[in-house]
Formats: structure tokens, sequence, C-alpha cells
């Protein structure tokens, strides 16, 4: 089960700037399939928020500064989920910008992602937003449980895996990392075998408490159109 803010924030945040209009930053939006996002300065603090709805009621050559919401919400990454919880709950709002120690923007997190959260249940992201690792060159999957029907979703092909173990009233934790000449085929076996996986995780495979999150060799993110 996730804990702090950290584990579930979509950390591939958008931003918009003050001076951009209202008819580009909407068509920003359509793109990448999201409602909403903080305004930052040009040291990436945020300075407010701006909506779709509040693009859509104004005239399109409007700039941002005169359509954004201040102040913005925020809260930490290694803020407790129920504190960002309870600050969606007062402020009526249903995004919170996530920051740094130095108040710059980081992350991103919505009230079902905090919902998800509290339920123990993976937090996906907008597809627009591939999990890219720079250092490793890998886009990785989003977590979801380690069942047949995400194996399947697996790459069939060479790449890489981590096991995530979830459990009450404990952090998230990755638990093995394996790479693997078909991730697909690697997954299923764990399932079908449990032999097969590693003998500390066997209980946490057969009871659904693993993750899984997965990368094909030599992928590379995709831009939005």
């Amino acid at each position: 089960m996730a804990l702090l803010v950290s584990e579930i924030m979509n950390p591939e945040l958008f931003g918009v700037r003050t001076s951009e209009r209202a008819a580009d930053v909407q068509r920003f939006f359509v793109s990448l399939g999201i409602i909403g996002a903080p305004v930052l300065d040009r040291d990436g603090t945020p300075v407010g928020f701006v909506s779709f709805r509040d693009l859509i009621v104004s005239d399109p050559t409007t700039h941002v500064i005169a359509l954004m919401t201040v102040p913005v919400d925020t809260i930490t990454a290694d803020a407790p989920i129920r504190t960002a919880a309870e600050r969606i709950a007062e402020s009526g709002r249903r995004h919170l910008v996530v920051v740094d120690d130095m108040g710059r923007a980081v992350g991103f997190v919505g009230a079902v992602d905090i919902l998800r959260g509290m339920l123990g249940r993976p937090v996906p992201h907008p597809a627009a937003f591939p999990h890219y690792d720079a250092a490793t060159g890998l886009v990785w999957s989003d977590e979801t449980q380690l069942t047949f029907a995400s194996a399947d979703l697996a790459p069939q092909a060479a790449g890489m895996f981590t096991l995530i173990l979830a459990r009450a009233d404990a952090p998230n934790e990755v638990v093995w990392t394996e790479v693997s000449g078909n991730v697909r085929q690697r997954l299923r076996e764990i399932l079908t075998t449990p032999g097969t996986a590693p003998p500390h995780l066997m209980d946490a495979a057969l009871s659904g408490g693993l993750w899984v999150r997965t990368a094909a060799s030599g992928a590379r993110p995709a831009l939005p159109p």
C-alpha cells in the first residue's frame, strides 16, 4: 500500500507559462489528454493553475495569467497520502502540484490517484506521459497488479521487469528486477509455476500482493501529435 505522495504522483509534469494564450494551451491539453496544469515561472515554481474549463470559456487570445487560479494548491513529495487527501477535501479542488524543498514543481497528483493509493491500487497515468528513464533509455509501463492479464500486456520481446511488493500500512517496495529475453513469457512462467519465482516472493505472487512494471529493450517514448 502506498503511503507517500511520491509513490502515487505523476513525475512527468506538464506546465505552462503565464504568457501563453488560451487557444495554444487548449491544443496541448487535447493532445495530451489532460484537464489541467500548473502555471510555472522560469525557475519551475508554480504560480497558478489553469484548467480546461478555464480555457474553453475564455477568448482564445487571452493570456494564461488572466485565467489561472491563485494560489495554487501544493504538497511535498514526502508528505503522507492522507495529508494530500485532507488538503483536497478542504480546498474542494481535484489536483495538487507536488513540489520539492525549494518550492519547484516536480510532479502532479489528482484526487483519483490519492483514492487508489489509499486503497492499495496501482496508479496509472495518461499514456501521453511515458515513463522514460534517461539513464537506461527504457520506457517503463505503469505499475499494475501481477496477473495473467497484465502479463499478456507485457512486451513479447527482450527487456526488463520490476516487481513491487504492496503491503498494508507499509510503503511499496521494489523487491526484484530482472532482465529477460521474453518479458511476457517470463511473467507467465512466474504465475503458472510459482517455483520459478524468486523464493522470497512466492507467497506474494500467489496472493496477488505483487505489482509489476515492464520495459522493452530499445523502446523510445512516442511524442504526442
